[in-house]
């Protein structure tokens, strides 16, 4: 069945034309309306013309459904391949960190006795060195000690020295006072008065004696 060349537009012809009227003259407001009305003829047998049946948006649905499964199934698989290389990749990153935390772990063990064995050869260093400063400042003090010890002695000795010097030179000098006194005194003292001559006696027993 063919479809009618006209069929009556989708609005009132006069009302438009009436419309056209006040503002066109009547001549060129007809015109308007017609060409309008074959215009609308000509976009609605086109849309008529090229509109899709019942049937064939049907089979357009099938076609769209068919595509749309496929389209699924594809995603379904390729979702599942895409997360079996996910567990795979996964699997391999967690075995590689698993080996990379081992060797951490052994490379950090091994750097913490490193460490502990140099913390223990500076501690026995600076122990050795303190014993040796100790050794050596033991050895200045009893060196100093001595010293200290000889040069009191020399002390001790030099002032016994000066003292028994000062106790001759003071006892020299007290002998050379006295003996100074002693002649001063002397010196000083008057001479003892002259004694009166005693009278000759003449002891006539021994004239006598004599005499005979």
């Amino acid at each position: 069945m063919t479809q009618p060349a006209y069929s009556n537009p989708p609005f009132h012809t006069h009302q438009f034309f009436t419309a056209l009227e006040r503002t066109f003259p009547t001549p060129v407001a007809r015109n308007l309306m017609r060409a309008t009305r074959a215009l609308l003829v000509d976009r609605i047998g086109r849309v008529r013309r090229e509109a899709l049946t019942v049937k064939d948006l049907e089979s357009q649905a099938y076609l769209f459904k068919a595509a749309l499964s496929e389209l699924r199934t594809e995603t379904t698989v390729l979702t599942r391949n895409e997360t079996a290389a996910m567990r795979t990749a996964t699997a391999a990153l967690r075995r590689e960190v698993d080996q990379l935390d081992g060797r951490m772990k052994e490379d950090v063990g091994a750097l913490k006795h490193e460490i502990q064995m140099d913390m223990e050869s500076r501690r026995n260093e600076a122990k050795g060195d303190l014993k040796r400063m100790d050794l050596q400042i033991e050895e200045v003090l009893n060196k100093s000690l001595v010293s200290l010890y000889e040069l009191r002695s020399t002390m001790e000795e030099v002032r016994w020295e000066n003292l028994r010097k000062s106790v001759a030179a003071l006892s020299a000098f007290l002998v050379l006072m006295v003996m100074s006194m002693e002649l001063l005194w002397t010196k000083s003292k008057p001479p003892p008065p002259t004694p009166p001559p005693v009278p000759e006696v003449h002891n006539v027993e021994g004239e006598a004696w004599g005499a005979t």
